[in-house]
């Protein structure tokens, strides 16, 4: 155990994979995919200790809106990782919403207003809009400061689980082995 009550973690061993005759790279969790979900779940995980990798098929992350908006809900669970005072920082508050019609002559006209957030209770009391990029690269830097990035571009061909019972039972064994164009990943 380290200073701080997290367990020390052993460095991903490389190994000679006697089939492929590649090094396979042992990881705990190996996350594919580096959208929104996929990089929330690496920080958390990475936040907490766990050794993992994230890898996605494109060759450079976002860069514009793809989901831009963000609840307050959510802006709390960023609070928890201490993602939240970036966000508020970087993205705009919305309050309101506004409603625009077409009037009987054409021309378009606001028509109703209605606040944005309607839970009382929430910390926050409005949605926080930036584009999906700027989300992404607030995940991104957090990793990156604990060591972790997104391997690009990565595409898994293939998933194989070992048939042995013994291995499946074990927690120490790395029971799982996904291959792509890269050396091949076991956890």
């Amino acid at each position: 155990m380290t200073s701080d009550s997290q367990p020390e973690l052993e460095p991903r061993a490389e190994v000679l994979d006697t089939h492929v005759h590649e090094p396979v790279t042992r990881v705990d969790v190996l996350i594919i995919g580096a959208g929104p979900a996929g990089l929330m779940c690496a920080n958390a995980l990475a936040s907490v200790g766990v050794d993992v990798r994230i890898v996605d098929q494109r060759p450079v992350r976002v860069a514009a809106g793809q989901a831009d908006g963000i609840q307050p809900r959510t802006i709390e669970v960023l609070q928890s990782y201490g993602l939240a005072e970036r966000l508020i920082r970087e993205g705009n508050q919305m309050h309101m919403c506004a409603f625009y019609n077409p009037n009987a002559s054409g021309i378009l006209e606001r028509t109703g207003r209605a606040p944005d957030v309607t839970a009382p209770t929430a910390r926050y009391p409005f949605e926080i809009t930036l584009h999906q990029g700027a989300i992404e690269a607030i995940f991104l830097d957090s990793m990156k400061a604990r060591g972790v990035t997104v391997e690009r571009p990565v595409v898994p061909t293939s998933i194989k689980l070992s048939a042995e019972e013994d291995e499946l039972r074990d927690p120490d064994s790395y029971p799982v082995q996904v291959s792509s164009g890269c050396a091949p990943f076991t956890f």
